[in-house]
């Protein structure tokens, strides 16, 4: 008996130490984080798109943010995604040029943004920068921007995070954003892997836009986008100066379809891109390949919990041991993730719910992992007031 749950806490554990190994490394890369300083030598002509699906409770606070920061000769466009509202005409009246996706228009996020990449290619501009319509960019967005691009990158991310809030779905989203907005692109920057474009904040140079990668996946259109640059050796830099604040889901239900259809899209992602990245052999390609084979954070720390209480149950002290410290090194990747977003104290003090959250997150994470042979395309988060 004791040798089968020696076995059982290796099984169930090893998957979330491989996790915790993979984010410590970059939680302790990110501390190390510098930003790219250069000054900019020459002016860059932004063309920033914002894809725009019923959006007229948030459109126009995005575009006010992006006119007070953009300059005269950049360009802003709004793709009108199927649009059943006045989203169009609200970003008419904030001086966007707009483009309308008819009724019976391919459905999706990423046919929206393939479709409003060919229509910018036709305009004069250096660098295209995406934001989502329910993003705020903050004052010298697209100057912290210039200065990295100026500097050599192909492409950058912008430090993406959650907009702040009150209720408990605000806190768990903050957190879910200082991981994957702030703490792991800073070390992947600074150890020069690939920093993940996000959709939102993502801004690439003409060269790099010219290029026959598409738009293409059913969900998490832009990690797809983000590997097909990794494959072609593009490695984009994480601009921690220029940030933005997303809207958070209104509501359970609503963060819950927000995280099928990120994990469903890093799911079809691993089938598609684990091996051809594993075969690059070089750093980059390899984290890549570790990110999409790896589980994400709440699945690993379920995971290690459960290795944990199979090596206490076989009284194997050295599996204890091994598990225990998975779970402190996963605890400290958060905390240094809470750190660096600066969050308030209702995200630290959220952090007492974590296991009810845990409850809710890894069943929704599971179901989505298992469930991508559909290819389901996902809809707009629903708006419940004006940001």
């Amino acid at each position: 008996m004791t040798a089968v749950l020696m076995v059982l806490a290796i099984v169930l554990g090893l998957p979330g130490l491989a996790t915790a190994l993979h984010l410590t490394s970059l939680a302790v890369a990110s501390m190390f984080y510098r930003e790219a300083r250069t000054p900019a030598s020459r002016v860059l002509r932004f063309c920033t798109l914002i894809p725009a699906y019923n959006e007229e409770l948030v459109i126009g606070a995005t575009l006010a943010a992006v006119n007070a920061d953009r300059r005269p000769d950049d360009l802003v466009i709004v793709i009108a995604d199927r649009c059943t509202d006045a989203t169009a005409e609200i970003a008419r009246l904030h001086g966007a040029v707009v483009l309308e996706r008819p009724p019976g228009s391919e459905p999706g996020r990423a046919a929206a943004r393939q479709d409003g990449l060919q229509y910018a290619l036709e305009l004069p501009w250096d660098a295209l920068a995406w934001i989502d319509a329910d993003s705020i960019i903050e004052p010298g967005f697209y100057d912290a921007c210039e200065r990295v691009l100026v500097a050599g990158a192909p492409a950058v991310q912008a430090r993406s995070e959650a907009a702040r809030g009150t209720g408990l779905v605000d806190q768990a989203t903050l957190a879910s954003f200082a991981l994957q907005g702030v703490t792991i692109p800073r070390g992947r920057d600074r150890l020069g892997l690939l920093v993940r474009l996000r959709g939102t904040g993502m801004v690439v140079m003409r060269e790099i836009a010219e290029r026959p990668h598409r738009f293409r996946a059913a969900a998490s259109e832009d990690l797809w986008y983000s590997l097909d640059l990794c494959l072609a050796g593009i490695r984009p830099r994480h601009v921690e100066t220029a940030r933005l604040r997303s809207q958070n889901a209104g509501d359970w239900k609503a963060a819950k379809s927000q995280r099928e259809r990120y994990e469903a899209g890093r799911t079809s992602a691993a089938k598609a891109f684990a091996a051809p990245l594993l075969r690059r052999h070089d750093a980059a390609s390899l984290e890549a390949a570790m990110f999409l084979l790896t589980p994400p954070f709440a699945v690993a720390v379920v995971s290690v919990l459960l290795g944990l209480g199979a090596a206490l149950l076989a009284g194997w002290g050295l599996g204890t041991v091994i598990a225990a410290a998975g779970l402190a090194a996963l605890t400290f990747v958060l905390v240094v993730g809470l750190i660096q977003a600066r969050v308030g104290w209702r995200t630290w003090a959220a952090l007492a719910a974590a296991p009810w959250y845990l409850m809710w997150k890894v069943p929704v994470q599971i179901k989505a992992m298992a469930g991508t042979r559909t290819q389901k395309v996902y809809g707009a988060t629903p708006r419940e007031h004006v940001s």
